[in-house]
């Protein structure tokens, strides 16, 4: 067996990022940008008026101002501010030339088609938007790496940018082993549980925008199974298997992998769960055996496979967090433990029910949290690493 940090090097050493795409911007959510965009334009692009109100001269302050005209947003007029005068201005519009200040019509008494202003000090400058204020033109927008959300949307609009260039998104396959397993809703026989890795894994992959995903379904057959894997590898670029990859006698998965060409890179990790963790590669197509306990599933996801897809989609890297753990642990086996928790506030609970094939503490926890092979005794406020669900 390898160590945690040997397996997810050995992980990320293997990852290409796909081939890149243009993509409409409001197809692009959940997409990793391939290039750096810059801002073709000022944002704003001309002197804007932050208020509705009226554009003045810093100096007519205190004067009573006949009002020359107005500027609607929209508006595209070239009007000339006169002296002692005043012009009618609009939210989002623009400033006469020779204006220097706004001043907010709540700040002002009309009279007759003059304005007095009931104000006192006014900064220079006031209430109006300068050109590149937001971003100039030929600045960094966007940096490579960056994962477009919903709020980037209407930032990538504002610039006049319709399309971008991003990085794809694999196909996953999903292989399901096991004689015992059966779908919910049919009624359990004796000796049968219900299958939950396709589900579980399913919403992992459509939370980081996958929507390419094959499921597969296959007994513990070594010729059903080597036939699946092969189907399977033609049609995906990662392939996630679970169960059948420990070494019990109906532990076909390896074998049959390694038969339909597949490179082992790793089998076994010092870790708990997901001990006997298997990945290889054939061609570009990544393989993750995966045991078939429902938290060994998620807990290998959480570690290997989520940066894996990042890896691929170009996505920037998670960065570490740690916390404080409330209460002593006491670990035996010399592994890396991924325990379920819950953080809050700087501090991490290890939450009951830990057993690979416990569920239960799901619905509380919000955390893996990774406590090292080398340590045994994990003392009340020691910090320790934790991986927030991805």
């Amino acid at each position: 067996m390898i160590s945690v940090a040997e397996a997810k090097n050995k992980v990320l050493s293997q990852c290409v990022p796909l081939s890149s795409l243009q993509l409409a911007i409001e197809e692009a959510v959940g997409y990793t940008l391939a290039d750096n965009i810059y801002s073709q334009i000022n944002i704003p692009g001309f002197q804007q008026s932050s208020m509705d109100g009226f554009a003045i001269k810093l100096v007519d302050l205190q004067k009573k101002l006949p009002i020359q005209d107005e500027l609607p947003a929209g508006s595209s007029k070239q009007i000339f501010l006169k002296e002692n005068a005043c012009i009618k201005v609009f939210t989002g519009g623009p400033i006469p030339e020779g204006a220097d200040i706004v001043i907010q019509k709540e700040w002002v008494q009309v009279i007759d088609n003059h304005i007095q202003i009931r104000a006192g000090f006014v900064e220079p400058g006031a209430n109006i938007r300068m050109p590149g204020s937001d971003i100039k033109k030929g600045g960094l927008a966007f940096k490579k790496g960056t994962t477009i959300s919903a709020m980037h949307l209407g930032y990538l609009a504002s610039m006049g940018i319709r399309e971008i260039q991003v990085i794809g998104k694999p196909s996953v396959g999903i292989i399901i082993t096991g004689n015992e397993l059966i779908q919910p809703g049919i009624e359990l026989l004796p000796g049968q549980v219900y299958e939950s890795n396709s589900f579980a894994l399913k919403a992992c992959l459509q939370k980081q925008q996958i929507t390419s995903i094959h499921v597969y379904h296959v007994k513990d057959n070594l010729e059903a199974t080597q036939q699946t894997i092969a189907h399977a590898l033609s049609e995906n670029d990662v392939l996630l298997i679970t169960g059948g990859v420990s070494v019990g006698d109906y532990d076909f998965v390896a074998g049959a992998c390694i038969q339909q060409g597949v490179q082992k890179i790793f089998h076994g990790v010092k870790q708990k769960p997901g001990k006997p963790l298997f990945f290889g590669k054939k061609d570009e197509v990544l393989v993750f055996g995966l045991p078939g306990n429902p938290s060994s599933v998620l807990s290998c996801y959480q570690q290997y496979v989520y940066p894996a897809l990042n890896a691929l989609t170009g996505s920037l890297p998670v960065e570490n967090s740690f916390a404080t753990l409330e209460i002593p642990f006491e670990k035996k086996p010399p592994l890396t433990l991924f325990l379920k928790g819950f953080y809050q506030s700087g501090s991490v609970q290890i939450l009951p029910a830990q057993a690979s094939y416990q569920l239960s503490a799901f619905v509380t926890a919000n955390c893996w949290v990774e406590l090292d092979a080398e340590e045994n005794y994990f003392a009340q406020d020691q910090l320790v690493k934790i991986h927030l669900f991805a």
